[in-house]
C-alpha cells in the first residue's frame, strides 16, 4: 500500500462540482474545508475557471503538478482510463467512489496501476477520514458535521482507528463514536476491493504507530491467511483489534463426510484464528464502542476480580448479575478493606461488593466516593471497579474532576463509569475531559470488563510463552515418503500414518472371515469390538457396522450380524473386512478431528464425542500449531470442561493426555495439509489421570492426488 494514500502532499478531485449538494460538489467541500494544507485541485472538463472557489482545470494534464491522492468520482465507464492515465503519470494512489464501473477493465487498470506503485481504494467506498490531518477525502454527512461543527480532542491512552468494508458501517460507527466522546484517528472504508483490502490498511495503521485500537467490520477477507501475521504484528505493539464480522450462518458450508466437518460452522475458522491472535469478536456496534472506549482509555486487566460501587442498592445487584453472567467475578472484600471503606460512608451504607454508598458520598464533590474508588483500587483484591452513580445532576463530574482525574492515573486499573439514571451529556463529556468514560448499559460495562480481561489475559500467556523454549518437532513429515490415495483411507494406512504421529489407537487387527476374527480376538483377549471396514461407510454406527463387547461364545454370531446390517444399509458399499479391536475400558467420550477451512486451512476440533456429538455440538477449534498450553485452553473452552475436571466424584481426566493428543493432531494436519482433508477420531476415550487417552475409531479423508 502506497503510503501517500493517508499521507498526501496533494489532492486532486476529478469530477467535482459546484453543487455542494451533490456527492461530487460534497467531495470537494469536504477537502477544502476539512483543514487539509496542501492544495486541492478540481477537475471538471466543463471549462469552468473555479468550482467552489477553487482554479479548476479540465484534466489531470493541466495540473501545475502530479498529485498524490486522486478522489473520482466521475461515471464508471470513464474510470479505469482515467486510472491507467494516472498511474503513467505517477499518482500515488487513487480512491474510487464511482460504482458502475466495467469489471474487466477495471482489473486491468488496477493491475497497471500496482505496477507502477499505485494503489486503489474502492471502488464503491465512501471515503477515508483523518481528523487530525484533515484529509476529508469523502463525501459522508458525519464529516460534514465535523467541519461545521468540530469535535472537541479526546485524551486517550490509545485512539482508535476504524476500518470497514461497508462505508455506511464504517462512518456510522465513526459517528457513534464521536458521539460516545472517544479519541478517534481515522476513519477508511474498503469497498469492493479492486486493489487495496482491508488488511493493507490495518496493516499501515500498525505501521505508522499513530493508533492504538483498531475497528474493523468485515464480511470476509481476500486473502485470510494473511490476517494472522497482521494480527501478531499488532499483538506485539499491544493494539487490540475488535471485529465485528457479519456471515455466522451455515448457508454454504461444503458437504462433508466427518463430524468435525459438520461441526464446523461457516464461522468456526474465523472464530478459532481470532481467539488464538487475542481479536476480540464483538455482535453489535454498542458493544463494539463499549469495547472501544475501555480499550482506548484503561489499562488492560489481570484477571476478572470486579468490584461495584453503587449509590444505589437495585442498581448495584442488577450489576452484579450481570457482570456475572459475562464471565466477571464479583469477590467478597476483606475486612481491612471493607472496615477501610466504614470509615468514608454513612453508617447505613453496605461495604460488602457490591458497595453501596448511597447516594450521599456523591456530596461534597463526591469526596466520599473518591475516596472509596481508592481503596478499592490500592487494595489489590480487585482487578477493575465499576462505579454506578447518578450522572444527571448538573455539575457532579465538574466538581469531582479535579481530584478524580489524577486519581484515575495512578490507580493502575480500570474504573469504569455507568449510570441507572439518564445521564447528562454535560457529565459524559466531562468524564470524557478527563480520560474517563460513560457507559450506556451494564451490558456493555460487561463486555467492556471482558474485552479488558481477555486481551490482558492474551497478552500474558504471550509472555509466558516468549519465555518458553520453542516446542520442536521430533520426526520428519510422514506425508514425504508416503504417497495415498483420494477417499477415505483404509486401515492399514491408518494405523501406519496414527502409529508415526504418537497418536494411541487400541490393538486391533483385520480378519476376512468369521475363523480369522476369532483367533485374533483370542490372541489380543476378550471382549473384543467388531468394526466393519469399508471405504464407502464413513460413520460405522450408522450403517449399523459395529457390534460392542463381543465374547468368545458369540463372535461369530455378532460377525454374520455385522456383515448382514451393513448389507441391508448400504447394499454397494465394498467390503474389505472386519476390524477385530480390544474392547477398551470406559472413559469419557470426546472427539478430537481436523477439518481444512478453505480460508484459513487446517482447523483442530475438539468436543464431547461418542454418537451424540453432533447433538451436544460442546466444540472448540483452534488452527495448527497447537502448543501445550493452547491444548489446555481449548480443553477450558469446553463448556462442560467441568466434567473432565473431576465432577460429582469422579476422578479428573489425564488432559496432560489430552492435551498431548492435540498437538500431535495438529501437527499431522499441518504436515498433511494438501493431502489431509479431514479427521475424525470419535469417540476418544480419556481416562483419569496419568492413563491416557485412546483413539477408539478413525475417519481420515484424503484428497485425490494432483
Amino acid at each position: 500500500m502506497n503510503p501517500r494514500l493517508l499521507h498526501p502532499r496533494s489532492v486532486a478531485v476529478v469530477g467535482a462540482s459546484e453543487d455542494a449538494g451533490k456527492t461530487r460538489g460534497k467531495m470537494l467541500r469536504c477537502m477544502k474545508d476539512g483543514g487539509f494544507t496542501g492544495p486541492v485541485y478540481p477537475v471538471n472538463p466543463g471549462g469552468y475557471a473555479t468550482i467552489q472557489g477553487l482554479k479548476a482545470y479540465a484534466s489531470l494534464r493541466d495540473l501545475p503538478e502530479v498529485p498524490d491522492l486522486l478522489l473520482i468520482g466521475i461515471p464508471g465507464a470513464g474510470v479505469p482510463a482515467l486510472i491507467e492515465e494516472a498511474a503513467a503519470m505517477g499518482c500515488a494512489a487513487a480512491i474510487v467512489f464511482s460504482s458502475d464501473i466495467p469489471e474487466a477493465e477495471l482489473e486491468r487498470a488496477a493491475r497497471l496501476a500496482r505496477e507502477k506503485g499505485m494503489s486503489i481504494l474502492g471502488p464503491n467506498t465512501e471515503g477515508l477520514y483523518l481528523p487530525k490531518a484533515g484529509l476529508a477525502a469523502t463525501f459522508a454527512h458525519v464529516v460534514e458535521e465535523c467541519i461545521d461543527h468540530p469535535p472537541p480532542r479526546r485524551p486517550s491512552k490509545r485512539p482508535v482507528a476504524v476500518v470497514s468494508q461497508s462505508g455506511g458501517i464504517g462512518f456510522a460507527l465513526f459517528g457513534r463514536a464521536l458521539a460516545e466522546h472517544l479519541d478517534v484517528h481515522s476513519v477508511t472504508t474498503t469497498g469492493n476491493e479492486i486493489d487495496l483490502e482491508c488488511l493493507d490498511v490495518v496493516e499501515q495503521l500498525i505501521d505508522g504507530g499513530e493508533i492504538g485500537v483498531i475497528l474493523l467490520f468485515i464480511e470476509g477477507l481476500k486473502n485470510p491467511r494473511r490476517f494472522a501475521a497482521i494480527a501478531e504484528k499488532a499483538a506485539a505493539r499491544e493494539i487490540p483489534i475488535v471485529v465485528m464480522k457479519i456471515g455466522r450462518s451455515e448457508a454454504g458450508q461444503r458437504a462433508a463426510v466427518s463430524h468435525t466437518a459438520h461441526l464446523a460452522g461457516a464461522d468456526a475458522a474465523y472464530d478459532a484464528v481470532f481467539e488464538r491472535h487475542g481479536v476480540i469478536r464483538v455482535s453489535d456496534a454498542e458493544e463494539m464502542l463499549s469495547v472501544a472506549a475501555a480499550f482506548s482509555l484503561m489499562p488492560f486487566m489481570r484477571g476478572g476480580r470486579t468490584a461495584v460501587i453503587t449509590t444505589s442498592g437495585g442498581a448495584g445487584g442488577w450489576a452484579a448479575d450481570l457482570l456475572s453472567a459475562q464471565g466477571l467475578t464479583l469477590p467478597p472484600l476483606s475486612d481491612d478493606v471493607q472496615q477501610k471503606i466504614k470509615a468514608l460512608v454513612p453508617a447505613l451504607s453496605s461495604a460488602g461488593n457490591p458497595v453501596d454508598t448511597t447516594v450521599t458520598a456523591t456530596e461534597n464533590k463526591g469526596l466520599a466516593m473518591l475516596g472509596v474508588i481508592d481503596v478499592l483500587a490500592r487494595s489489590g483484591e480487585v482487578d477493575a471497579v465499576l462505579v454506578n452513580m447518578g450522572l444527571s445532576p448538573r455539575g457532579r463530574v465538574q466538581g469531582m474532576a479535579p481530584a478524580l482525574k489524577p486519581l484515575l492515573e495512578r490507580c493502575g486499573i480500570p474504573v469504569l463509569f455507568h449510570s441507572h439514571i439518564a445521564p447528562s451529556e454535560e457529565n459524559l463529556a466531562a468524564l470524557a475531559d478527563i480520560g474517563a468514560h460513560g457507559f450506556p448499559s451494564f451490558r456493555a460495562c460487561g463486555c467492556a470488563l471482558e474485552a479488558l480481561r481477555r486481551y490482558g489475559g492474551f497478552q500474558a500467556r504471550r509472555r509466558e510463552a516468549a519465555s518458553r523454549p520453542q516446542e520442536q518437532a521430533t520426526a520428519p513429515s510422514w506425508f514425504r515418503s508416503n504417497a495415498l490415495a483420494g477417499g477415505v483411507l483404509g486401515e492399514a494406512d491408518t494405523r501406519r500414518l496414527l502409529a508415526h504421529y504418537a497418536i494411541p489407537v487400541p490393538p486391533a487387527a483385520m480378519a476376512t472371515s468369521a475363523g480369522q476374527a476369532l483367533e485374533q480376538a483370542r490372541e489380543m483377549g476378550f471382549p473384543v469390538v467388531l468394526k466393519i471396514q469399508s471405504p464407502d461407510i464413513a460413520h460405522k454406527t450408522e450403517a449399523g457396522g459395529v457390534v460392542l463387547g463381543v465374547e468368545e461364545h458369540a463372535l461369530e454370531a455378532a460377525y454374520a450380524r455385522l456383515l448382514d446390517n451393513v448389507r441391508r444399509h448400504a447394499s454397494q458399499a465394498r467390503i474389505e473386512g472386519v476390524q477385530v479391536q480390544k474392547m477398551m475400558p470406559p472413559g469419557h467420550e470426546m472427539v478430537v478431528g481436523m477439518v481444512h477451512d478453505a480460508d484459513f486451512g487446517p482447523l483442530v476440533m475438539l468436543g464431547f464425542g461418542g454418537i451424540y456429538v453432533e447433538v451436544l455440538k460442546d466444540v472448540v477449534f483452534a488452527p495448527p500449531p497447537i502448543s501445550h498450553a493452547n491444548a489446555r485452553r481449548m480443553i477450558d473452552g469446553l463448556k462442560a470442561a467441568a466434567i473432565l475436571k473431576g465432577a460429582r466424584g469422579r476422578p479428573p481426566a489425564d488432559l496432560d493426555a489430552l492435551a498431548k493428543l492435540l498437538g500431535a493432531v495438529a501437527r499431522l494436519a499441518a504436515e498433511g495439509e494438501g493431502v489431509v482433508d479431514q479427521i475424525d477420531f470419535n469417540p476418544v476415550l480419556v481416562y483419569p489421570e496419568g492413563q491416557g487417552v485412546v483413539a477408539v475409531d478413525s475417519l481420515i479423508a484424503v484428497r485425490p492426488p494432483q
